[in-house]
């Protein structure tokens, strides 16, 4: 039985092309920052479900480990917040699709669209 999670991405970068690849990707949802509500006019939502939720700020988080998304999951938590590669203090999203994979856990991320974004953002944030 393949059960499923839902993943919040928090981007770390305000780029119309990185967040359009995001959208690619297949994530639960999108976090953004109010301040780039403009940006979203420019993206094309035609092939994507991915839903955008706006905050004033998004938040920092505390580290969390896997072995704490293990327990939550266990604990009936189904939604999880991550950023390419940790920034913002959130949980990887790399180390978090792994950890998906490693337990047969649906996400409905398309690996190799995820592979783009990550590299567009790397890219951005050097």
């Amino acid at each position: 039985m393949t059960h499923s999670l839902q993943i919040i991405e928090c981007p770390p970068a305000d780029n119309v092309n990185y967040l359009q690849s995001l959208l690619a990707v297949g994530f639960y949802a999108l976090v953004l920052k109010k301040e780039m509500q403009p940006l979203v006019a420019a993206l094309d939502f035609t092939a994507t479900q991915t839903q955008i939720f706006f905050l004033d700020e998004i938040p920092s988080r505390t580290e969390v480990t896997l072995q704490q998304v293990a327990e939550a999951y266990q604990g009936g938590k189904r939604q999880f917040f991550s950023s390419i590669k940790g920034v913002g203090g959130y949980l990887p999203t790399e180390k978090l699709l792994t950890y998906c994979q490693a337990h047969q856990l649906f996400t409905g991320v398309n690996l190799l669209a995820f592979e783009s974004a990550y590299n567009q953002c790397l890219d951005l944030l050097s």
